[in-house]
């Protein structure tokens, strides 16, 4: 009788044991990581600009990517164009349905590229998450010790909130991207934002109905090109999860433009 009574016990405290273990496991593959990064990275002041890149053990290419990557995302806050097509079709024949989508984000101006990747001077750096970040500056400033120190933030309440705020001439556009990339998280949301701005600022749609056979079909069209200027990148937040075994890097920018 005794041994059944232990033995019951311990299938219990087994039992109990598997069951801790996978609520660890769903709570470590869903939390977020804060990761340990200086406050330029969160907030970048004027006349700076962060580039990323992937680490290495080559520091120069290291730096040399992320000098590079600064460059363009300079001069694409500074002037780009910003294009976003939408088409789609519909009709009582679902086969015949369809939709379209093409973004694009582009410098206005190659030869502004090259002479911001020319003027730009590294002032700090860290690397984390398996990542360089380069702190760049634009004319040859220092930048404040107090942006240097590390800073571990919690997630801000507007994270994730993907929308447009709009206060007198300013527009402020809130994205958040994931990417197993930090790079690509970090320039989509970025793209992103831009082409919301764009967006808004000006539309042009065209649309059309058109019975073929006794068919009505429904065609819509949606394009926007704009010339953007001045944008800033006001604030960022970088978090990671585990999906399937997959890391995703999520990154928040908050971008703001005077009209």
């Amino acid at each position: 009788m005794k041994k059944k009574i232990i033995l019951t016990l311990i299938l219990f405290i087994i039992a109990g044991c598997a069951t801790h273990k996978e609520i660890y496991r769903q709570e470590t593959r869903d939390r977020f990581e804060i990761p340990l990064l200086p406050k330029w990275v969160y907030n970048t002041p004027d006349d700076f600009v962060v580039g990323i890149s992937q680490k290495s053990m080559n520091s120069d290419e290291m730096q040399e990517t992320a000098k590079q990557m600064a460059a363009v995302m300079e001069s694409r806050n500074h002037a780009s164009y910003t294009i976003e097509k939408y088409a789609a079709t519909s009709s009582e024949n679902i086969l015949k349905s369809n939709v379209t989508e093409f973004k694009l984000n582009v410098s206005s101006s190659p030869q502004k590229t090259k002479g911001i990747y020319n003027s730009l001077e590294l002032v700090d750096s860290v690397e984390a998450l398996a990542y360089f970040f380069g702190l760049f500056s634009t004319n040859n400033k220092e930048i404040e010790a107090s942006y240097k120190r590390s800073d571990i933030r919690r997630n801000p309440l507007y994270f994730e909130k993907d929308k447009l705020e709009i206060s007198g001439n300013t527009i402020t556009c809130f994205k958040t991207v994931s990417s197993s990339s930090l790079v690509l998280a970090w320039e989509k949301a970025a793209v992103e934002a831009r082409s919301e701005i764009a967006k808004y600022l000006e539309k042009k749609v065209q649309s059309a109905i058109i019975n073929t056979d006794e068919i009505t079909e429904k065609r819509l069209a949606l394009e926007t090109s704009k010339k953007l200027s001045r944008m800033k990148l006001k604030a960022s937040y970088i978090t990671t999860e585990l999906k399937d075994n997959l890391r995703l890097f999520k990154v928040y920018h908050e971008m703001e433009i005077r009209k």
